[in-house]
């Protein structure tokens, strides 16, 4: 890409040196409602209303722009909190799994006792 970018810009600079070179007559430019006239050279005139022309294209672009780049700022804020409240779901699955792996001991050991004490009787005292 960078030498592609090399291949364009370098005859393209070549041909605005030789345009400059060439015009350099002096034009005089009447600044109507003002009683000002300038004398300028051909190719000044030439390249600034060819920056006039690139700056009045990039403003026009940045602002056609301005709904997609609203809309992407919006859909981004919304995946994050997606991808959040993912995240907070998994932690919550994670903490009931491991309250009901802890029901499930508490519950196998209370079938345990009522298997050793069928009576539902309380566990003997240790000293007696």
């Amino acid at each position: 890409m960078k030498h592609l970018s090399w291949i364009i810009l370098f005859p393209l600079a070549v041909l605005l040196i030789v345009f400059s070179v060439t015009n350099r007559d002096a034009i005089a430019i009447d600044l109507w409602p003002f009683p000002l006239m300038i004398d300028v050279p051909l190719f000044a005139v030439v390249f600034a209303a060819l920056l006039v022309g690139v700056l009045w294209g990039g403003v026009s672009a940045w602002l056609n722009g301005g709904k997609t780049r609203r809309t992407a700022r919006l859909k981004s804020r919304e995946a994050e909190m997606t991808a959040s409240e993912n995240r907070r779901l998994k932690d919550r699955i994670a903490t009931l799994e491991a309250d009901a792996r802890a029901a499930e001991t508490d519950r196998s050991r209370t079938a345990t006792d009522a298997t050793n004490n069928p009576r539902g009787l309380p566990p003997p005292a240790d000293g007696a």
